[in-house]
Order: C-alpha cells, then structure tokens, then sequence
C-alpha cells in the first residue's frame, strides 16, 4: 500500500468522521440546520480532497513543500476564515443585543410614565 493512498484513506475518513459527527449534533438539535448545511458541505469537501491527493504533489513541489504542508496551510486558512466570520456574527449578536436593551429601556420608561403610580396600583401590580 503506497503512502500516497495512506495518506488519502486517512483524509477520507476524517471527512466521514466529520459528517458523523455533525449529523449527530443535528440530531441532537445542538447545531443549527444553516450551520449544519455548511458543514456537510465541508465534510464533503475534505472527502473529495482525498481523492485528489495525487494532484497536491506536483502543487507542492512547485512551491518545495510536501503535500501534507500543503493540506495543513489549506486546513490552518479555513480555521482562520471561520473564526474571522464567528467574529464578524458575534459582533452582530452584540450589536443586536445592544440595540433590544435601548428599545427595551425605553419601552420600560414609557410604560412608566404612561401607569400611574400611586402605592395602591403599584402593590396591585406587583399581585399580578
């Protein structure tokens, strides 16, 4: 068995480990389906990558680097490329967030000035 089909076999099954793995978040509803759909999609991506593994030797010697370096750098740019867009859905979220708790702020002072607020109300809308 030559190191070349090693190398694809090994590559196959991570990317099958991967669709394993993500259907069973899916299942357990701990991954969302716009989420999921993405890493299917990347899981079928690295399948795929192991079948052209005997086309990244001729790329790697171009560059003098081995194919395994040229799969880490692939693999190390993705990683980057899905934290930069985390990042970018977090500082969404946040700013989403910030925007509810001023509408929410404000609605808050409106009810306020709109209720009276005498001790008699105030206690029966505390029983409510």
């Amino acid at each position: 068995m030559s190191v070349l089909f090693k190398q694809s076999a090994v590559i196959a099954a991570g990317g099958l480990a991967m669709l394993v793995f993500v259907g069973r978040l899916v299942r357990r509803r701990k991954l969302s389906f716009h989420f999921a759909t993405g890493w299917v999609a990347v899981s079928i991506a690295v399948i795929a990558a192991s079948m052209l593994t005997r086309f990244v030797n001729p790329i790697a010697n171009w560059f003098h680097m081995t194919g395994t370096a040229v799969f880490l750098l692939v693999a190390v740019a993705f990683v980057i490329a899905v934290c930069i867009q985390l990042s970018v859905s977090v500082s969404g979220m946040h700013e989403k967030i910030r925007d509810l708790s001023e509408d929410n702020a404000l609605l808050r002072a409106e009810l306020d000035r709109r209720v009276p607020t005498d001790d008699a109300e105030g206690a029966d809308r505390g029983r409510r």
